[in-house]
């Protein structure tokens, strides 16, 4: 039924548009119509030339040429008109999306018209809004005002936890409000309805990848049925945080891979879902005036939180519903991306490690360039795994929030994993089959595609130490899955042909024969990491068979073991082989563990997921991605060398603050928080850190609110905490209670929240919470700003100021998976104001109280990141510059025992600084 009020706008619009367009209507064709009746075409007869014209001009004044000039300037006046209405009609229809928007951009437009063109203005805006608001009667809010009934404390139904048979017990009443749906994989779920019938008519999110070409209009249009609800998606995400660094503010611009949340209205009545029951709590007491219960007094323009369930008692927290320790997935979605299991995850995440570390090698100091990135599809995989990894706490009954299960531990690092049946993953000795294995269908080449990205990744885990998991494929096969590696990479080897394969295949067999006579043959091949027990390992051939080497592949085959050799091929069968038929989605007909088991779902990864693992794999190894697609490239550019200064006489510099002093600044806001290093929360007036005993995930909801100071919206923050999602706002609500609880009692500040809302959107407040991370970035900015490097010295006192803020990485000693991202973005831009200070100072004439103050910031940062090449390097420099060679031996013997621990040695470039010149006074 039509509410009264929407009528009543409806209507009312409806007369506005109806009167305007009569008028406009009357004005557009009234107006001709009358010139044309009363004085016909103004132009007069019998004038052929513009020599007669200027006769008849000349001519007195008459009655009728009077009457025709007057008609004359009304057909004029009549035109601009018309011409006026047509641009305005343009400018209207170009500007339709902001006006659905915000409405007032028609006052701001016809303000700034002249006189002449308000008129035209006034009639086309006025029909448009006219229409608007007859299509949609009232504004769009995120939230509505509370009314009397949702001030009184709410009701709620319960059940007997074991109802008699037979017995109808009626599904508890909850408030409809906003449902999130989305699992660990980012997939969508359903969520049950808090009652049948239309009142039921929830509203849920999803989450959407951008495609090249998409637009919000056609987004819209194929989520939401209605292409004009485009701005809904566009307030829902605008600011936020994309996988690339960059944010949606222009409506008009959004780019291929980023993540939307679009609201979807859900009209199907689900199965009803009986929640478990909860005991019955006591009602809560009255708190004090400074100790005051969620949101009993709010500042202006702040949200006032309605919970869900009555308060608790004094400072005891709701308690989430309990949920059951069901075991987490085996495997990852990745969206359209495909699936991997958890075990290749785990090698990715290993792989992570590497990357970031060879970033720290090549990249070299430009403030112009952002840090590069992870693929999208690779940081998920990576943090699913980092979450796998976590031990898992025991489960308790007083915690503020409910977190996703999760995923299940990986197998071992020398295991390589296949596929899944009934949520458990599926080990690379199904293939082992006597006579091979053949896989067909449209599913095939993505599922082998996942099968030699999974052998890879393993190799990953074990390094330094050789891979126990090899695969020989012919290059022609390798191009069409993984194009772009190198012959010979990590545990893939490529055969120029098939006959190189079966080779290769053959002399592994062999290999594994002298082994099993005498295990400690093979001890002197191998590096001093493995061990003999372990043996040659496991060969996977993946190929496509040819007429004239099938009897080779066939003898191979014959000799499939688990844990020594598997053939597999693709497109041509093998007499005797093992097919196996492969759906789209990776979905097999094998029966792994019987005919009443699930179905076994093979892994599977699209091509351009694939191409990013690989870009991933290389870049880990300190190898250029697409090494057989790019054409060799030529020599880098060198940067721009400073031109050494002049030889002047200048003050010596001021004495600038160590980098290592852990004083803290003075705080000029009532709340100051240290997310650079350990978390440490301060309050203004006391000189011990506040809020020691607050729980582990209330310091994750303020780091992660201090790494986003432009605000996050609930879904995700929801996604990043990998909360519960039905149980996601009430642990939002927890969250800001436990910060607020702690605050005010530090504080004594009770009339504004700490935490702002801004309907679905959170931030820390500006005005009360200040943190080290927003002075660290300022005085970055500082450093970088254009003019700095002209003033002597004050590059270097900005940089000095930076460093005291950055007392170690982005929340040190936190396992948090989203702070990965951040703690390496903000650990290069740290880097890389240091070694642009120093590289200048090695090419130009440096005071050496600037040189002892830039040699203590490379020091500061080499303790906290002493894997970083390019620190050691320049600081080794400037100790020999300044004649203390112990030093440098000691930086560099330092990086050498760092890099030996992941199976790496310092770059030929850092080792020619300490090796001695024999013989080099000769030649001078």
């Amino acid at each position: 039924m039509t509410h009264p009020t929407a009528l009543r706008r409806r209507l009312t619009a409806a007369a506005t548009a109806s009167g305007t367009l009569t008028l406009t209507l009357a004005l557009l064709l009234g107006m001709p119509y009358i010139l044309w009746r009363a004085t016909g075409v103004p132009w007069p007869e019998r004038i052929h030339s513009w020599a007669e014209l200027g006769d008849r001009l000349t001519q007195p004044l008459s009655d009728p040429l009077l009457v025709d000039l007057l008609a004359l300037a009304g057909w004029l006046c009549w035109a601009a008109f018309t011409w006026t209405v047509i641009r305005e009609a343009h400018w209207y229809a170009t500007h339709l999306p902001q006006l659905v928007r915000d409405r007032a951009t028609h006052d701001e437009h016809v303000a700034g018209l002249s006189v002449k063109g308000s008129l035209a203005a006034l009639c086309v805006g006025t029909l448009v809004l006219g229409l608007l608001a007859l299509w949609r009667p009232q504004t769009v809010s995120a939230h509505q005002p509370p009314t009397v009934s949702d001030l009184r404390p709410r009701t709620a139904a319960t059940a007997p936890a074991q109802p008699a048979p037979g017995r109808h017990t009626a599904p508890s009443t909850a408030p409809v409000g906003h449902h999130r749906a989305l699992g660990p994989s980012g997939s969508q779920q359903a969520q049950p309805a808090a009652r049948p019938g239309p009142a039921a008519d929830a509203e849920h999110h999803i989450q959407y990848t951008v495609r090249p070409g998409d637009t919000l209009w056609d987004i819209a249009h194929a989520h939401m049925d209605d292409p004009c609800t485009w701005p809904r998606i566009y307030a829902l995400n605008k600011d936020r945080l994309q996988s690339d660094g960059s944010r949606l503010t222009d409506p008009d611009l959004i780019r291929p891979g980023w993540q939307l949340t679009i609201p979807a209205t859900r009209t199907d009545t689900p199965t009803p879902h009986r929640p478990a029951p909860e005991r019955p709590s006591a009602p809560p007491a009255p708190a004090p005036p400074a100790q005051q219960t969620p949101e009993e007094t709010t500042g202006p323009g702040q949200q006032r939180d309605h919970p869900t369930t009555p308060a608790p008692p004094n400072n005891q927290h709701s308690t989430p519903p309990h949920t059951d320790t069901t075991s987490g997935p085996a495997a990852i979605g990745i969206g359209e991306a495909g699936l991997i299991g958890i075990t290749a995850a785990a090698g990715l995440l290993a792989a992570r490690r590497y990357w970031y570390l060879h970033q720290h090698r090549r990249r070299r100091p430009d403030p112009s360039t952002e840090p590069p990135t992870l693929s999208p599809v690779v940081d998920k995989a990576a943090q699913a795994a980092q979450i796998a990894g976590q031990p898992r706490p025991p489960q308790d009954p007083d915690a503020l929030i409910t977190r996703r299960p999760p995923p299940q531990p990986p197998r071992s690092a020398s295991t390589v994993t296949i596929g899944q049946q009934d949520n458990t993953e599926v080990s690379l000795e199904a293939l082992a089959t006597t006579g091979g294995c053949h896989w067909t269908g449209p599913g095939a080449e993505a599922a082998a595609r996942a099968l030699l990205t999974g052998i890879l990744t393993a190799a990953e885990r074990q390094r330094p130490r050789p891979a126990q998991v090899k695969a020989v494929v012919p290059e022609d096969v390798a191009e069409r899955l993984l194009p772009g590696l190198p012959p010979t990479f990590s545990a893939l080897t490529q055969s120029a042909d098939l006959a190189q394969a079966v080779q290769a295949a053959e002399q592994h067999l062999i290999a594994h024969a002298h082994h099993a006579q005498d295990p400690a043959a093979l001890e002197p091949q191998q590096p001093a990491t493995s061990t003999p027990e372990a043996g040659p390992g496991t060969m996977v051939l993946l190929t496509v068979p040819d007429a004239a080497h099938t009897g080779h592949l066939q003898a191979l085959a014959s000799r499939s073991r688990p844990d020594t050799l598997i053939v597999l091929t693709l497109d041509t069968p093998l007499p005797y082989a093992e097919p196996w038929n492969i759906a789209a989605d990776g979905t097999t007909d094998r029966h792994r563990q019987g005919p009443d088991a699930g179905h076994l779902q093979l892994f599977h990864l699209t091509p351009e997921a694939g191409r990013d693992m690989t870009e991933v794999l290389l870049a880990a190894h300190g190898q250029r991605p697409h090494l057989r697609i790019l054409p060799a490239p030529g020599p880098p550019p060198r940067p721009a060398q400073s031109k050494p200064a002049e030889d002047t006489e200048a003050d010596p510099p001021p004495e600038r603050p160590h980098p290592a002093d852990t004083s803290r600044p003075a705080s000029t806001k009532p709340v100051r928080i240290h997310v650079l290093g350990p978390i440490t929360l301060y309050a203004r007036g006391h000189p011990d850190p506040i809020g020691t005993n607050l729980k582990p995930e209330v310091h994750e909801f303020l780091a992660l609110l201090a790494a986003h100071p432009a605000g996050l919206l609930a879904t995700d923050v929801a996604d990043k905490l990998r909360l519960d999602g039905e149980n996601d706002q009430n642990a939002l609500k927890n969250l800001r209670r436990a910060v607020r609880r702690a605050l005010r009692a530090a504080t004594g500040i009770t009339a504004q929240e700490f935490i702002l809302r801004h309907g679905e959107l959170h931030k820390l407040h500006p005005e009360l919470v200040e943190t080290d991370l927003a002075d660290f970035q300022h005085s970055l900015k500082a450093a970088i700003k254009p003019g700095a490097e002209e003033v002597p010295g004050s590059a270097l006192t900005a940089v000095c100021e930076a460093l005291t803020h950055y007392r170690g990485s982005f929340a040190q000693g936190c396992d948090y998976p989203w702070a990965d991202a951040t703690r390496e973005h903000l650990a290069m831009k740290a880097t890389d104001a240091v070694l642009r200070i120093a590289h200048q100072a090695e090419h130009t004439t440096t005071q050496p109280r600037e040189r002892d103050t830039i040699l203590s910031l490379l020091e500061h940062l080499g303790a906290i990141h002493p894997d970083h090449e390019r620190l050691a390097q320049h600081a080794i420099r400037l100790y020999q510059a300044a004649g203390r060679h112990d030093a440098a031996r000691h930086t560099y013997t330092r990086l050498e025992r760092v890099l030996a621990e992941l199976g790496l040695e310092p770059e030929p470039a850092t080792q020619v600084l300490v090796t001695p010149k024999v013989g080099s006074h000769r030649f001078r």
